[in-house]
C-alpha cells in the first residue's frame, strides 16, 4: 500500500502527542441503523476492491517548516519532486529543493538529490532485513495503508471501534469512525477515520501512533484520501510535530500536496 515516509512524513510516525479535533456539525447516532462492526467491514472491503491498489507514481510539493514556540516559520524547505509507490515507496526523483530563512531563498538541489538518494539505500536496505527476519517496519521505514489503517481481519482485533455519527468533508457527508488500541503496542496507529456515507471509502484519517518516546509532546498526522482510477491515493498530507529534548525542543510542520497522478506502469 501506501508509503508515508516519503516526505520525513516516517520521520516521525513512531512518534506522538495528539490531541484529535472534531468537525463542526456532528450528528451524533449511527447512520442507517448500521452497526459498527457492519461499518468497520464495509470500509475494509472497500480497502480491497481496488484495482493495483497502491501501484501509482505523482508530482509531489513537500514542505518541512521548522517553527519557533508561537508556531511561526524559522526556516522552510520546499521540494518538488517526482514519487513512486508500489505498496511503499518505491523511487523518486528530486526536480527542486530549497530553503526559505529570514527572507532569502538558497537553491539546495544538488546536496538534497545526494541525501535523498543515501537515505533511499538505507530505505531498502532495512525494507530488505525486516523481509527476511519477519519483523515489523524499523523507525526508519516507511509504513504502509495496511500499518496505518486497523480495518483489516488481522488488525481489526487490536482496536476498539466506536461511530460518532456524521459530518461533511468538502461538501460530502461522512462518516466518523473512532478506532483506540485496545494495548499501547509498537506499530499500532489510532485515531478518528473519514468515511464516505454513500460507499464507506475512506477520505481522511487523522492519526497518531499510540506508544511513542516520551520526548514527545505532541504528534498530530491527518491526510486526505483520493480515488484515481480505481487507485485509492494520497491528496493531501500533514503532520505536526513538537518534541523536547534535554533543554531543547523542536517544533516541525510537514505537507505534502500530490497532483499529477499517473500508473506505475
Amino acid at each position: 500500500m501506501l508509503n508515508l515516509s516519503r516526505t520525513g512524513l516516517l520521520l516521525g510516525l513512531f512518534f506522538l502527542g495528539l490531541t484529535l479535533m472534531l468537525p463542526a456539525g456532528i450528528r451524533p447516532g449511527s447512520p442507517d441503523e448500521i452497526s459498527v462492526d457492519q461499518v468497520v467491514e464495509k470500509a475494509y472491503q472497500r480497502l480491497v476492491s481496488y484495482q493495483d491498489f497502491g501501484r501509482w507514481q505523482a508530482l509531489v510539493i513537500s514542505s518541512q517548516t521548522s517553527a519557533d514556540r508561537h508556531w511561526q516559520a524559522d526556516k522552510i524547505r520546499r521540494v518538488t519532486k517526482r514519487m513512486k509507490f508500489d505498496g511503499g515507496l518505491l523511487d523518486e526523483e528530486i526536480l527542486e529543493a530549497v530553503e526559505i530563512e529570514n527572507g532569502r531563498t538558497k537553491d539546495i538541489t544538488g546536496p538534497y538529490r545526494q541525501q535523498r538518494l543515501e537515505r533511499l539505500r538505507k530505505i531498502r536496505e532495512e525494507r530488505e532485513k525486516a523481509r527476511t527476519s519477519d519483523q515489523g517496519p524499523g523507525s526508519g521505514l516507511e509504513l504502509s495503508l495496511d500499518d496505518l489503517i486497523p480495518f483489516s481481519e488481522k488488525n481489526r482485533k487490536n482496536y476498539l471501534f466506536k461511530l460518532l455519527g456524521e459530518a461533511e468533508l468538502d461538501g460530502e457527508r461522512v462518516v466518523l469512525l473512532e478506532a483506540r488500541a485496545r494495548v499501547k503496542k509498537d506499530f499500532l496507529f489510532e485515531g478518528l477515520f473519514y468515511l464516505s456515507g454513500d460507499s464507506y471509502d475512506l477520505r481522511r484519517l487523522e492519526i497518531t501512533p499510540v506508544k511513542t518516546p516520551g520526548f514527545i509532546r505532541e504528534f498530530l498526522m491527518e491526510a486526505d484520501l483520493a480515488l484515481w482510477q480505481d487507485r485509492l491515493v494520497m491528496k493531501k498530507v500533514r503532520i505536526k510535530i513538537y518534541g523536547r529534548f534535554l533543554f531543547k525542543s523542536i517544533r516541525r510542520i510537514i505537507e505534502e500536496e500530490y497532483s499529477d497522478y499517473q500508473p506505475l506502469d
